[in-house]
């Protein structure tokens, strides 16, 4: 719902985000994301709820970053995963998340290493040096996340649960609506 002091409208609202984002460097991103106010901007233009896995819904790309809204029904979860060497900034927008940190022992296994809950308005960042991780919904209620990569990610290293070692997966995005293609609200 848009505060009354807000006059601009989602569209406008993202698009500001983007213009933060492409005039500064990435070593910035964290305090631009920090200091966006999300409460003002409706996602639901971009929400795609999907019933078995989160969906991955991409609103902008360019070669330096992606801004993925992902949504998470109840007990949905990623791969243990990297990030192919790319920086990754998760910002909860509504709802809990738990993220799962991993690396890669001695004798090539993942080991758990801690495990943290994300809560509406928090953020994370994984960066090559974060090894592997996993989201998950643990709760009975939805959660959205906003996802930033510098630069946009293609592929991972993902944790194959039948094989028991980790693959190569190529990323793809379940919608991909562009920023002006949101409707607007005033």
């Amino acid at each position: 719902m848009l505060n009354n002091s807000k006059q601009l409208n989602t569209q406008e609202h993202i698009h500001s985000l983007i213009y933060q984002l492409s005039e500064s460097s990435k070593e910035d991103y964290t305090q631009i994301l920090t200091d966006f106010d999300f409460e003002v901007v409706d996602f639901s233009a971009i929400e795609h709820w999907t019933p078995n896995c989160y969906s991955r819904n991409c609103f902008y790309r360019d070669e330096n970053f992606e801004l993925i809204l992902i949504c998470w029904d109840k007990s949905q979860e990623t791969a243990i995963h990297d990030h192919d060497g790319e920086e990754c900034w998760v910002y909860l927008l509504q709802g809990e998340l738990e993220e799962d940190f991993f690396r890669l022992g001695s004798s090539q296994q993942l080991e758990l290493t801690k495990t943290k809950i994300l809560t509406e308005n928090q953020m994370t960042k994984s960066d090559k040096n974060s090894g592997f991780h996993r989201l998950r919904n643990n709760t009975t209620n939805r959660a959205i996340s906003l996802h930033l990569y510098a630069k946009p990610i293609k592929q991972s290293q993902t944790f194959d649960n039948e094989l028991g070692s980790l693959v190569e997966k190529k990323l793809k995005d379940d919608t991909f609506k562009s920023v002006t293609d949101v409707e607007t609200t005033n």
